[in-house]
Parts: C-alpha cells; structure tokens; sequence
C-alpha cells in the first residue's frame, strides 16, 4: 500500500509540473506568435505605404551609368552586335531624264544586309554628372546571311555632278563657266555603278580632281579622298567622324540628355531654336514616362527629333509606350514653329533639308518611300509605296524605367534633281526629289532584358500581393491570440481545480500511509 501511495505521489507531482510547464510555454507561444503578428503586419504597411521610394532607388540604381555596372557596359558597346538593312533604288530609266513626258521610275532593291558594331571610346566621367564619348563604327557585310549581294548594278544619280552644281548654282563668271564645260565633258546625270562601289569601296570619278582643287562641293558624308567617291568611302571602322557628346548621368529629370556636341549646346545649321542641342542621346530617358511626346538628338540629323505618343503596345510580354516620327521631317508647312528648317525655302511636309551640315549638297532626309510626307513627292515619280509596317520611324519605351524595349530606326537619303541655270547637263532636268537610299535598323530586346523588365515593371504589383498577404496574416494572427486569451480564464480555472485536486492527493495521500503504519 506505501508503493501504491509513493506512485500516486510521484503522479500527482508530476501532474503539477506539466501543468506549470504547459501554461509557461503557453504564454511565451501566445507572445511569440503576437510578435510575429505584429511584425508582419509592419512589414506589410511598411511596403504598401513607402515602396514607390524604394521602387525609384532600385529602378536608379540598375540604370546607373558608372564605370564596373551593367547599365555603363550595356551603353558602352552594342553587344551583341546590330542587324543593319540597307535598300538601295534603282533609277530603271535615268537615261529619258530629258523626257519631259516619262515620269522618272525608282525600284527599291534589297535588303543588303549588315552587321553593325557601335563602340563608345574617350569616356571620360566629369564632376558635373556628365559622361564625355566618341563613337566607333563597324560595318560588316553578312555575305550568307544576304537576301542581296554587294555586286549587284544600279542606275542612280550622279551626286558628285549634283552637289557641285548645287553649291555652286549661284556663281557666275569664268568659275561657272569651267565647271559647266567640266561636267559637261566627263558627267551624266547618273552613273551606273555596284552596291558595294556606291555604299563602302567607291568608284573614281574625273571631275573630283576638279573639285577638290576649287572648293569641296561634296558632303561630308562622302569621302573623296584619292578622286574616289561612296556614301561610306573610309568610313567604315574610322575614328573621329561623329565628333564628341556629352550626356547628362544625373538620375533626375535631365537623365540620358544630350548637354552638348563638339562641346557646344547648339548649332549653326538652322535658324533659331532649331540649332538647339536638346534631348535625349539616345540611348537612355528620364524615369516616369508620359503618354506625350520624347525628343532626341541626333547628329545624322543635324538637329533633335521629337516622337509623339501614338499607342500601348506589348513586346515580349512588357508594356510599353510607343513613339512615333509622325512630324519628325515637317518643316514649317504645317507647323509654324519648324520654319527654321526651311533655311530659305520651305518645301512641303515630309523632308527634312541637311545640306548646311553637308557642305551645301543638296540632301533631304525624309522616311523611306517618303511616308507621312506630302504627296507632292511621290506624285512627281513612280515606284515608290509608302506604309507604315515598313517605313515608320519609332521607339517603344517601357514607362517606368524608360528602357527601350523596341526600336525601329528607318530614314532615307535624298538628293534633290532641279534645272540649274548655266549648266548644260542640269539645264532640262525635271524638278524631283530623288530618293538614293534608306536603311532599316528595327531592334527589339533580348529574352533576357526582357525577363529583367517585366520583373521591374510588374515588382510593384507583386509587392503589393505579397504586402496584403503579410498585413492579412499578421492581423489574422494577432486576432488569434487575443480570441485566445478570451477562451483561456475558463480553461485556466479547469486548469486550476484539476492542479487543486493534484495538489491535495499529493499532501494527503502520505498522513493515510503513515496511520495505517502506527495501527499496524
């Protein structure tokens, strides 16, 4: 009986033991869980009340332009390399030039097809939060990949004979005399010439040894180095030709802004605020884009170029907010405030003249087949058929971050044909803007840029999910505890009658063992 008693005992302390144990670790369970409660529910309101904050400094932080970060190593090179279409125009009957009853017919020919390497050289960061660059250009010609090959023949206009009459078409005297007598000797109209002689290799001409002793007639654009003429003549993989830039790094309103070229913010090509140096440089915006209108600087241009907002469109998934060229080459006609482009003479709609910054040539910049130009051009000739799919000029930028996520460079390169007073070979020339040739770049992010954006894009969506799941579990924890505090004064009063009762077989079972000892 005094083992059975010893055991009830050791029970029944045993039973009090756990039960203290069991309300200790019910209490720190019930305070652990209402920490974590309250912790996650901070870090919920926390995200949902100051992530935009955060969200700029992580989206500022990936576009920093410093030497070592992604974004500085992604603007520095293109890698990999860019796709470059070039289309030429054949000029099918340039020998009835002198009939005034055919209309001259151009057919595009191509694609000819390239790979384009751009290099950033001379960087130089300076203390003002600007970035000083020179470009560096290669072009490789991708034999196999081709629709069109290099050795392909056209007819196209002479532009060595052009642009010395142009320049020149206000001369008089002897000099005017010569030069007449010259081309009239050893020109034509137009040359019949291969793809690669036009674009890269050049041909010889005669009458550049003329040239090249009285004055340079030709645009800077094409190089006449050894009589030898080509839109690209040692051009290809030549440093110095594009001049210096400097673009704003500043992660403000100015980010990405072209702040001068050949260290001056404006030019003397135009007039008034056309020779602005303003815009973007090209390759980076400002964050926090609008359904407005961007504008970039461009020295091909000679000038900035503004792109309206047209629509939302998604590529690889990313939204996006498309630009368009759609008064990119309006001159004044329609809009009064582009008159300084007119540069004495403003033709209608649709081109844009260059020849102050070409050395006098007479070219006119306009998109290919003369789309969103005025019909006055391709009234004038015949073959050329402009639409949008293929001919618009645009960049698709993602809103937040500004990155492009799409790009398609389109332009084409005029001469300007007209009958020039005092040379024979231009004298019964019909009035036409002759298109020469135009390239088509269309660059679109890659798989893994585009992984990166969409995360970007979409962060603060996602952030904001998980915020509410936080602040939804948080508080569903916190209600928990305190239901559970309600529910534990009845179960601690069973709790304590039980510990009563345990408490008491533990005392009084040993006074009944000892009695039954002394009756014994």
């Amino acid at each position: 009986m005094m083992d059975e008693a010893y055991v009830l005992v050791c029970i029944s302390k045993e039973i009090i033991r756990k039960m203290k144990r069991t309300r200790i670790i019910g209490r720190y369970c019930r305070g652990f869980v209402f920490t974590l409660g309250t912790v996650f529910t901070f870090i919920g309101l926390l995200f949902l009340l100051q992530f935009n904050g955060m969200y700029d400094l992580i989206v500022m932080n990936a576009l920093k332009v410093e030497d070592g970060s992604k974004a500085y190593e992604a603007w520095r090179t293109n890698d990999p390399p860019l796709i470059l279409d070039m289309y030429m125009f054949n000029w099918t009957n340039a020998h009835e030039v002198y009939n005034e009853s055919v209309k001259p017919h151009f057919e595009q020919v191509g694609p000819y097809r390239f790979l384009e390497v751009k290099e950033k050289y001379d960087i130089v960061f300076h203390e003002n939060d600007t970035v000083s660059y020179k470009y560096l250009k290669r072009y490789y010609f991708m034999d196999e990949e081709s629709p069109c090959q290099l050795t392909d023949v056209i007819n196209t206009l002479n532009t060595v004979a052009t642009s010395a009459a142009y320049k020149t078409r206000f001369d008089e005297g002897f000099k005017k005399w010569s030069m007449d007598f010259t081309m009239s000797m050893s020109s034509s109209v137009y040359v019949t010439k291969t793809i690669d002689e036009l674009l890269f290799k050049g041909y010889y001409d005669p009458l550049l040894g003329v040239l090249k002793q009285v004055s340079p007639f030709l645009p800077d654009d094409a190089q006449i180095e050894d009589h030898n003429f080509g839109w690209f003549y040692k051009r290809n993989n030549t440093r110095n030709l594009s001049g210096e830039f400097s673009m704003s790094t500043k992660q403000d309103h100015t980010f990405g802004r072209m702040v001068s070229w050949n260290h001056r913010n404006e030019t003397d090509f135009f007039e008034g605020e056309c020779n602005k140096i303003r815009g973007s440089a090209g390759e980076f915006y400002p964050l926090d884009r609008t359904r407005d209108s961007i504008t970039l600087y461009s020295n091909e241009l000679c000038t900035f170029a503004e792109f309206d907002y047209e629509k939302d469109e998604f590529i690889k998934d990313v939204r996006g907010y498309k630009y368009s060229a759609q008064t990119l080459f309006e001159n004044g006609t329609i809009y009064p405030k582009n008159q300084c482009y007119c540069q004495g003479e403003c033709l209608p709609s649709g081109v844009l003249n260059i020849s102050s910054c070409r050395q006098g040539a007479p070219i006119f910049l306009s998109l290919p087949h003369f789309y969103n130009a005025d019909p006055y051009y391709t009234n004038l000739i015949d073959g050329l058929t402009p639409n949008k799919k293929d001919h618009d000029f645009y960049i698709t930028l993602e809103p937040k971050s500004a990155i492009a996520i799409e790009v398609g460079v389109r332009m084409q390169l005029n001469l300007l044909l007209q009958p020039i007073k005092g040379y024979s070979l231009f004298s019964n020339v019909p009035k036409i803007m002759v298109p020469i040739f135009f390239f088509d770049q269309v660059v679109t992010m890659s798989d893994e840029l585009a992984t990166s954006v969409y995360l970007i894009q979409n962060l603060p969506e996602i952030v904001e999910h998980v915020s509410y799941v936080f602040v939804v579990l948080g508080v569903s924890m916190m209600i928990l505890v305190l239901i559970t505090n309600c529910i534990w004064p009845s179960s601690k009063n069973r709790e304590r009658n039980e510990y009563k009762v345990a408490a008491a077989q533990a005392v009084e079972v040993p006074l009944t063992t000892k009695e039954v000892h002394i009756h014994a």
